[in-house]
């Protein structure tokens, strides 16, 4: 009554109205939770709707928490649709659930299989159906695509609803043309020609051969990587300041092609300056590591030697005992002389150890195989280098898509966690060979191999091939760490089969196999050591050898008006080649030693390559012989595309013991050794019948010299290169030809009261042009020659055509 006092009523009906206002709207927007119903739930179990509410009976549920509760039922992916309201104390949970998914189908799909694309899709089978996994399946079908070039491609989901919740979704493709690179242009470009470095990167321009290809189509990564080959080209070619200022490929949308376009900073030439070697490790001594530098003063600069050099060092250092050691480089550019001096500076490291090494993504190949690249284990000292070499062999193998090796802190600050992140890839390989040789006629073969055999590393193939005139079947298996050793080991079986042609008189079959061990004793050095053992059978048809004697007349045969036996003409064959008739067992070992010093194994343009073989025949067996052979091949890229070839060859078998060298073991040489001539076209030769057969040669040496240029206005992609050649050789030496066999040597050129021809360090030499093309189908050559200094019995060919494919 004394409060009521104070107010006057007006101000007591006043402040009534505002808490009723109060109280109301607080009573909207906040209920007590007592109970919750959930609503339009068909499949989800009601438990399941109320457990992302995150409420508890009695529990204020207020806006906040309502919206929450909202957000995470539609995250489950589960719900169309959710509404959530309350009346007093009760909640009431309204949701509408998305369908199943009854089935997934592709149309329109030819290009890529369904299976492809149902493994990249997200939505699955009796999955739930939500429209964003859809477009998001949507866009990964289109990146499958655009992988493969298409661009243009379109994808337009469709679904079919069904009974009791359930669709299905269909995805209508138009896969459209392939969106090709139609020029890649190379700007800034001074001292290689667009030509050459479009031989560089792996991107190539579209023409009338792009169906057998996908190196045209339009790929971001393939593009990293050819900026990458750019960079590592021009710095192992002196430009030691080279940038790639940008890579821009534009999109012709009304043409559906790209343009590549590389902006390139060339920058100066360089050559090595001063090289030195500062050890900063009192127990290393410097002078001694010398031998281990390969970048030397005056050469032009190359990056890649400086890393070999890095890598050598390190390894010799830490076989010295010092693993903790490193070597770093440090340049020293002088732009006036246009040098960089570069020092190899050997410094302690921190003592850090592998801790482990983990081994990920390797679904096939077994953590051995990958171990053995690495020159390091757990527990030993971390040397960056050889890591690094690690990689590199990894990724050289061949078995992986990619290798990266990364680092993590180990079990103690000391330590550090190696990673190798792998990626398999395929590696198995089916291939069919067709080829045409002018002599030999059409030649195919089918061969089965695998690379990476049982997750091992070991090489097996098996190959079936036939011709005209041939036959053969090649098994063989290579063990490449024989031993847990860098020591290969390998075993082949084999079988051979040529006919009668018109360069032998006789069917030879080969039946055996051998066993064989390599080595390599550095990067450029590897060595070779093998057995062979087989059986060979000499078949020479009757009408070959129905003559007794040469010239003399046998039993039945008749004399013509010259005086010679009706049987020399019938096509006898020489007497040297009747003696080997039979089958014998030849028992052999042998070595080869190879240095490879090859910018590239494929179309090489500067290196030198050599090749030194020896074979004893007679470790056991029937024959015996000792023969030698080498070859020397060097390259060199003289001016922008010219490049000039240079092969040196030769070769020389002798007989040993008291077993006479068969002929059919000698040499038999022509177009291989000087082109423009035929197959056994040069050299000693028998003219005592109408076949006038070879006899081979013990001794062959030949050079070869020629200029290899592109075929001007034709694209690099067609793969046409052209060639100037000169080439030089002789072929002599014939053994004991078979004693007894009444052989006369002739002397002159009259033929008369002697046998056969054998000129020694007569020098057969012809010039001409040759056609090469790197086709689709394989290597193909086409070499027209004209011969300049020839014998009269030696046989022409002055068109010569070989090739050959593995597809």
């Amino acid at each position: 009554m004394i409060l009521m006092s104070l107010f006057s009523s007006r101000q007591v009906r006043a402040a009534a109205f505002v808490l009723a206002l109060v109280v109301c709207f607080a009573g909207s927007s906040v209920a007590f939770a007592q109970q919750v119903v959930v609503r339009g739930n068909q499949r989800v179990e009601e438990s399941t709707v109320k457990s992302y509410l995150n409420l508890t009976q009695g529990q204020a549920f207020d806006e906040t928490r309502q919206n929450d509760a909202i957000k995470a039922l539609f995250a489950t992916g589960l719900f169309q649709d959710v509404n959530i309201s309350s009346q007093g104390s009760t909640i009431i949970v309204t949701v509408v659930e998305n369908p199943v998914v009854n089935r997934i189908a592709f149309e329109g799909n030819r290009k890529v299989d369904s299976a492809t694309l149902t493994k990249e899709v997200e939505s699955k089978p009796r999955g739930i159906f939500t429209r964003a996994r859809v477009q998001a399946d949507v866009q990964r079908i289109v990146d499958v695509y655009r992988r493969q070039g298409r661009f243009d491609a379109t994808v337009e989901p469709k679904v079919i609803e069904l009974e009791r919740g359930r669709v299905d979704l269909v995805f209508e493709v138009n896969e459209g043309d392939k969106t090709k690179v139609e020029r890649i242009t190379f700007i800034g470009n001074h001292s290689f020609t667009t030509r050459r470095l479009r031989d560089i990167v792996t991107t190539t321009e579209s023409n009338f051969l792009s169906f057998l290809k996908t190196s045209d189509v339009y790929d971001p990564d393939r593009v990293n990587v050819d900026q990458e080959l750019l960079r590592r080209f021009y710095l192992k070619n002196g430009y030691a300041d080279f940038r790639v200022v940008s890579a821009v490929a534009d999109f012709d949308r009304d043409r559906n092609a790209f343009f590549i376009t590389f902006t390139l900073d060339e920058g100066e030439r360089y050559n090595f300056g001063v090289v030195e070697i500062e050890s900063n490790v009192p127990q290393v001594d410097a002078a001694t590591l010398r031998d281990f530098v390969r970048s030397k003063p005056g050469a032009v600069y190359n990056a890649d030697l400086i890393d070999k050099s890095l890598e050598d060092l390190s390894v010799e250092i830490s076989q010295r005992g010092f693993p903790f050691a490193q070597v770093r480089p440090r340049g020293d550019r002088d732009a006036k002389t246009r040098t960089v001096g570069v020092t190899y500076v050997i410094e302690d490291a921190p003592r850090l150890y592998v801790d482990r090494i983990n081994i990920r993504g390797n679904t096939r190949t077994l953590d051995s195989v990958i171990r053995r690249e690495f020159d390091l284990a757990e527990g030993d000292a971390l040397n960056r280098v050889l890591v690094d070499r690690a990689e590199r062999r990894l990724n050289q193998l061949g078995y992986f898509k990619s290798v990266k090796i990364t680092r993590e802190p180990g079990s103690d600050p000391d330590r550090v966690a190696l990673n190798v992140n792998i990626e398999e890839q395929s590696t198995g390989e089916v291939s069919f060979g067709v080829g045409y040789a002018t002599n030999d006629g059409i030649l195919g073969d089918v061969s089965i191999s695998e690379r990476n055999f049982l997750g091992r590393g070991q090489f097996v193939k098996a190959t079936v091939g036939a011709g005209q005139r041939t036959r053969n079947v090649d098994l063989s298996f290579t063990e490449p760490y024989f031993l847990d050793r860098r020591l290969s080991f390998g075993v082949d079986f084999f079988y051979r089969e040529n006919l009668i042609s018109n360069t032998n008189a006789f069917n030879q079959q080969i039946l055996g196999g051998g066993l064989r061990a390599g080595v390599q004793f550095s990067e450029e050095l590897s060595g070779q050591a093998r057995y062979r053992g087989f059986s060979q059978l000499i078949d020479i048809p009757l009408q070959f050898r129905n003559c007794i004697v040469p010239g003399r007349v046998s039993a039945g045969d008749t004399i013509d008006a010259n005086g010679v036996a009706s049987c020399l003409n019938d096509g006898e064959a020489t007497r040297a080649i009747i003696s080997a008739n039979g089958r014998v067992f030849v028992s052999q070992i042998g070595f080869t030693l190879a240095y490879n010093r090859l910018d590239q194994q494929k179309n090489p343009r500067n290196g030198v390559y050599g090749e030194l073989g020896f074979d004893l025949a007679g470790v056991g067996g029937d024959v015996n012989y000792a023969r030698f052979t080498g070859e020397v091949r060097g390259y060199y890229n003289f001016y922008e595309d010219l490049v000039a070839y240079v092969k040196l060859q030769g070769g020389h078998i002798s007989g040993w013991g008291n077993k006479p060298l068969r002929v059919i073991d000698t040499f038999f040489k022509g177009g291989d050794l000087v082109r423009g001539f035929q197959t056994s076209g040069l050299g000693p030769r028998d003219i005592s019948n109408i076949r006038a057969d070879s006899l081979g040669g013990t001794t062959f040496l030949g050079v070869t010299g020629e200029i290899q240029f592109p075929i001007p206005y034709l694209p690099d992609e067609f793969g046409l290169r052209g060639a100037f050649f000169a080439d030089a050789g002789t072929l002599f030496g014939t053994g004991d030809l078979g004693a007894g066999n009444g052989y006369v040597r002739c002397l002159t050129r009259s033929f008369i009261g002697c046998n056969y021809f054998d000129d020694a360090y007569s020098v057969r030499a012809s010039v001409g042009a040759s056609l090469v093309w790197q086709s689709p189908l394989g290597p193909l050559r086409f070499d027209f020659a004209l011969p300049l200094k020839r014998e009269t019995y030696d046989r022409i060919q002055t068109f010569r055509f070989s090739g050959g494919s593995s597809f």
